[in-house]
């Protein structure tokens, strides 16, 4: 009898031994298992990069990395325009000023900027000196930089040194030269036989805008400054 009873208490050992097994071999399927953690070290290279931080800094702005990048500054000034170029015979004809006897071009100063008013005139033209003595007048109101006047003598018979007397007796400010034939006839070529009439009272304009202008007739202060601003550019 007690030999059954522990023959039985070892059969019931065994089959609970073999139960726990079952158990611990078959898991609950429903039962998520994480796998378990595996701690990876970084390669030296990537290591020794710097971690960009998104987080703002101390001064409140963003990171360096993370700013737009600045906008290039463009000019603002604008351009400067081109000089004129003017070539016409007379204009580009080599002028002899009698008082200071410097030499010059017409077609040069108006390429410095300037507006230049010629003058076909003689010592002997009343009108011509008329119209020379609106020309102060009018230059006194206009930025001396800005505007020229030319007297050319077309009076073959008149000589260098009686035009330098006729400017200093006047009080005139202006350049005068003495125009040979070939000078007076390049005139004559572009705007007519009355260019070389000293009465006539003709004046011609080149314009920092490249115009070019013939005017016969007297014109006052008031009348020349309106035309010099009207060929300023």
């Amino acid at each position: 009898m007690t030999t059954v009873r522990a023959r039985g208490l070892q059969l019931l050992v065994a089959l609970t031994l073999v139960g726990c097994a079952g158990a611990v071999a078959s898991p609950d399927p429903t039962r998520e298992i994480s796998p378990s953690p595996r701690e990876i070290s970084p390669s030296p290279q990537a290591a020794s990069q710097p971690i960009p931080s998104a987080l703002p800094s101390a001064t409140g702005q963003p990171p360096e990395s993370s700013r737009p990048a600045a906008a290039t500054s463009l000019p603002t000034d604008p351009p400067t325009p081109a000089a004129v170029t003017f070539d016409q015979p007379w204009a580009v004809a080599t002028l002899t000023d009698v008082s200071t006897g410097e030499q010059f071009r017409i077609a040069d100063l108006a390429a410095s900027g300037k507006v230049v008013f010629v003058e076909p005139m003689a010592i002997w033209c009343s009108n011509c000196r008329a119209q020379q003595v609106a020309a102060v007048a009018a230059f006194e109101e206009l930025d001396p930089a800005t505007v020229e006047w030319v007297g050319v003598d077309v009076e073959t018979s008149e000589t260098p040194e009686a035009l330098a007397r006729y400017r200093d007796q006047n009080g005139f400010p202006f350049r005068y030269v003495v125009a040979d034939s070939a000078l007076s006839r390049a005139f004559a070529d572009q705007f007519g036989d009355v260019v070389l009439s000293p009465p006539s009272v003709n004046v011609v304009i080149l314009g920092t805008d490249g115009r070019i202008t013939h005017l016969l007739g007297h014109h006052d202060a008031a009348e020349l400054v309106a035309l010099a601003i009207d060929h300023a550019t």
